[in-house]
């Protein structure tokens, strides 16, 4: 028993009475040491912090190792997720784009994504392999029936984290802020655009907190923005899996816009798009600043 203990708090682990915890009370735990440690707490503060708040008890040791990235709680019962601005690219472009299924059959958790962009789909495929620890890439394919390249990676632990994301995109912010260029490069691959005429780069979303979101990573590039919410010309749907015509859940996109010389060619520095032809359209913007 002493030494499966052991062994189960180098993998990084949390027991608690004799049995594993649930994933995504494991993954919570893991979020609440890491922004903890944001604040500017030591070790065994954190582990007093999570004993008062949530009646467990963690190793300082073991939160030390979380916080280096030495372990991950899941430890290797799910694919851990490798730290790094691909993991940031990943996580951003599917809150654009993404999608979650599940094999319930064979136990697959799959992270997809369904784009028009051949470009945009076989960069996100690159992440993804690299963000889940995987020598070759995921490879776009062709789905000739709803006009779209799909490429999908198996992982539980970007599943449960992604599910409770679509409820709580801010839980993401510890894998982005660390690398916000980057994040937010796959943000405005999945829902930017270039006006040239108007001199902007629009990224638009439903959601107000996923806006919020990287409005907080723009400011750490230090590009400025303004906000808009713009109601919605088409109030119905065509799903292109099914056909069927759906009421969209909301009348209004919220848009963040992006203007002015300084901003522009901030953007066009720091982020930039992965997708040709944003890339050329951002081209040809910042050509037109130059001339004048």
């Amino acid at each position: 028993m002493m030494k499966e203990t052991k062994n189960l708090r180098r993998r990084g682990r949390v027991r608690m009475v004799g049995k594993y915890r649930g994933l995504e009370e494991r993954l919570r735990l893991y979020d609440e040491v890491m922004r903890l440690r944001r604040l500017g707490l030591g070790y065994k503060r954190i582990a007093k912090a999570i004993k008062e708040k949530h009646g467990i008890s963690l190793n300082p040791g073991m939160i030390c190792n979380w916080v280096k990235g030495r372990y991950h709680p899941l430890g290797g019962r799910c694919n851990k997720l490798v730290m790094g601005p691909w993991l940031a690219y990943a996580l951003s472009g599917w809150l654009g784009d993404g999608r979650l299924a599940r094999d319930k059959n064979n136990d697959e958790y799959y992270v997809k994504l369904e784009v028009s962009d051949y470009d945009f789909a076989e960069e996100w495929g690159r992440c993804l392999a690299k963000a889940l620890g995987r020598s070759k890439p995921y490879m776009p394919r062709w789905d000739d029936k709803h006009r779209r390249w799909v490429v999908k990676g198996s992982s539980q632990l970007m599943y449960k984290l992604l599910k409770r994301a679509k409820d709580d995109p801010w839980i993401l912010m510890p894998y982005l802020e660390e690398y916000p260029a980057e994040a937010c490069r796959g943000f405005f691959d999945a829902e930017g655009s270039v006006n040239v005429e108007r001199y902007t780069i629009v990224a638009d979303n439903t959601d107000p907190d996923v806006i919020d979101l990287f409005k907080k990573l723009l400011e750490k590039l230090g590009v400025s923005y303004k906000i808009y919410r713009c109601r919605r010309r088409n109030e119905f749907l065509v799903d292109p899996r099914t056909g069927k015509t759906y009421r969209r859940n909301s009348k209004y996109i919220i848009r963040l816009a992006i203007s002015r010389e300084e901003n522009i060619l901030k953007f066009a520095e720091k982020i930039g798009f992965a997708i040709a032809r944003k890339r050329l359209a951002l081209m040809k913007l910042v050509r037109k600043y130059r001339k004048s």
